[in-house]
């Protein structure tokens, strides 16, 4: 298959970058030929070796993440539109929340077919979001993919269709199967988070959390970076312990191994966790509020535990509490944790479900 992706532009690293990379990485490798178009060029090392093979041509305009004009991304695009028009596509996939999907499916012909992926909430607050071009894009695309079911029902009810179609991210495997063993024993407990400091991710929640006289077994581990929490914004919660950002798969999984779970406590809408995917890769079992697509995760109930999603903070340190007395008690398997993972969302079985329905 000759495939032409579109990306809006891409951070260094993240989520939806490894997941494009990944996979044109894994097309590639199957045979097929790809080109991706991206309006930016802030792409990191690391994923920029992943794209580093003679099937795929990175196509970059040539400015960093954020800093071109509109005009300018619309004139490049149409500039690479135009050449690409000189190839016979059997896919175009565009992804994210971009009204200027609509003008990359100008490449297309006849037996093109037409993927839209849409890899957030898609809930009323984010609806409000969206521009009269990506609306478009929405309603028009031939063939829509959200992240989750919960993304494909909500994209469905905003747009009036009943075809959106749910396929998981591929998500970075950050530890290798031979790396997950049954915890130790270990104590105190190490509760963690990874992922952008943001203050809907629950953050202020973790904080509170490891204030409770009753949690007081529990160390929690805080990995990532976020404008909203500096450093010194952990200093006065002494059971709270602040790594700061990784910056490499390595760096995640040493994070991840030293866990004993995984938490997230949304205060919005998620599409698909990024963070528990990626937990889950490490055998952790995890706690989580039930926002957007998580609780489709909650494949292994021994190994996860879905919080409502108003609650309080009594009611998340009895979770807390719960999800703890499973874990002292054997009750919970890294083992079997990750033997779901491997199941649903390990990359090859991802990337295998992917270019499948491209091909059909």
């Amino acid at each position: 298959m000759n495939l032409l992706f579109y990306v809006p532009a891409m951070a260094a690293y993240g989520g939806i970058e490894r997941h494009i990379c990944g996979l044109a990485a894994a097309a590639a490798v199957s045979g097929h030929t790809v080109r991706l178009l991206t309006t930016g060029n802030s792409l990191g090392p690391e994923l920029r070796r992943e794209l580093d093979h003679p099937r795929i041509a990175l196509r970059e305009l040539a400015f960093p993440r954020g800093s071109a004009g509109p005009f300018a991304k619309i004139g490049w695009l149409l500039n690479e539109i135009r050449r690409a028009r000189a190839m016979p596509w059997d896919v175009i996939y565009t992804n994210a929340q971009s009204g200027l999907a609509r003008l990359v499916w100008a490449a297309a012909g006849p037996p093109t077919r037409i993927v839209h992926h849409h890899h957030t909430a898609a809930d009323a607050p984010e609806q409000a979001t969206w521009s009269r071009g990506y609306r478009h894009v929405l309603k028009h695309a031939p063939l829509l993919v959200g992240c989750s079911r919960a993304t494909c029902a909500a994209l469905d009810a905003a747009t009036g269709r009943d075809d959106a179609q749910f396929l998981p991210y591929l998500a970075a495997c950050p530890v290798g199967q031979g790396q997950v063993v049954e915890r130790d024993g270990g104590q105190p407990l190490r509760f963690g988070f990874c992922g952008r400091l943001i203050p809907e991710k629950g953050i202020d929640a973790i904080l509170a959390l490891s204030q409770l006289g009753e949690l007081s077994g529990i160390e929690w581990h805080v990995h990532g970076a976020g404008e909203a929490y500096p450093p010194a914004r952990f200093e006065a919660f002494p059971r709270v312990v602040y790594h700061g950002a990784y910056h490499s798969a390595a760096e995640h999984a040493r994070a991840l191994l030293a866990l004993d779970a995984i938490t997230l406590f949304s205060t919005h809408n998620e599409g698909m966790p990024l963070s528990l995917i990626e937990g889950m890769s490490a055998g952790l079992p995890w706690l989580a509020t039930d926002r957007g697509g998580t609780r489709e995760l909650a494949t292994s109930p021994a190994d996860s535990l879905v919080a409502p999603a108003t609650a309080r903070l009594p009611e998340l340190g009895r979770h807390v509490r719960e999800l703890a007395d499973r874990i002292l008690a054997g009750m919970t398997s890294r083992l079997r944790q990750r033997r779901h993972y491997d199941a649903g969302f390990a990359p090859p079985v991802v990337a295998s479900r992917w270019i499948d329905f491209f091909q059909t």
